[in-house]
């Protein structure tokens, strides 16, 4: 049993514990109007401790008028760190990187040793086998419409999760995404991926942006992820790339806030 606290009328919060024991903030806006038929839409934002009340507002205030922003009503989920920090650099370290046998990375910035790493397919499951089901069970959602956002570290599990479990979510926003982690070992299953695309039964869609003045490394990888995912001549994709210009790595996630809620909105 979780314990749901109203924030107000339309805002939740609970903490959620994963089966390994850890224990995150879960934050959740339901639009003011009636559900569609068949459920909300939803929007799961990783980082939900910096970005949920973000993202909430954006769709509170577009969706009043769908018809003129196209953007759709649709619940937000907030997955943040349960010590309510804005980024709690050892959980995300390791909740958003990929496992590996080796692992090859550049010294940090600030010369400290990096934490552990490579948690994604455990993320991944506390999303699939805890964290979905209770959204599930406490709200009115359409289960073929649910996106993930992630921004930096966040973007490159947004796109592991594609990879890996493209089952989990019909659309993902990839803000920044960090693929250069371990030497751009990502790469291997994203060609795994598109060769398995085909087989989709479900329409993906993916939204990539880069600010242009981030770093090199960074912008040249997510102009490369888009010219290969760009080639794809698939039904079951669609891919929408934003190089923002005049942003960084902070400031392109506003930039292109309306851009990314507009693509997923988009019914295909």
């Amino acid at each position: 049993m979780i314990s749901i606290q109203s924030v107000n009328h339309n805002e939740d919060s609970f903490d959620l514990h994963s089966k390994e024991g850890v224990s995150y903030q879960i934050s959740v806006y339901v639009p003011d109007t009636a559900p569609p038929q068949q459920g909300f839409p939803v929007l799961y934002v990783l980082d939900g401790n910096a970005f949920f009340r973000t993202f909430r507002d954006a769709v509170r205030l577009q969706a009043r008028r769908s018809s003129k922003t196209n953007v759709l009503p649709m619940i937000v989920v907030g997955i943040g760190d349960a010590r309510r920090e804005d980024f709690v650099s050892e959980r995300r370290c390791y909740d958003f990187t990929p496992p590996s046998s080796s692992l090859k990375l550049p010294k940090k910035p600030n010369g400290e040793p990096w934490s552990e790493t490579g948690g994604a397919d455990t993320f991944l499951a506390f999303l699939e086998e805890t964290l979905k089901p209770q959204i599930l069970e406490h709200y009115p959602i359409d289960t073929e419409n649910e996106a993930l956002f992630g921004h930096s570290l966040g973007g490159l599990f947004a796109l592991y999760s594609l990879y890996t479990k493209p089952s989990l979510f019909s659309a993902y926003i990839a803000s920044s995404p960090s693929l250069w982690w371990n030497e751009r070992a990502i790469l291997a299953k994203e060609e795994e991926f598109r060769k398995n695309l085909h087989s989709e039964t479900l329409h993906k869609k993916l939204f990539v942006s880069i600010g242009s003045e981030e770093k090199g490394h960074m912008i040249t990888d997510a102009q490369d992820l888009a010219k290969r995912f760009s080639a794809i001549n698939s039904s079951s994709f669609s891919l929408s790339f934003v190089e923002a210009k005049g942003e960084n790595h902070m400031s392109v996630v506003l930039a292109v806030l309306s851009q990314s809620l507009r693509f997923i909105s988009l019914r295909t």
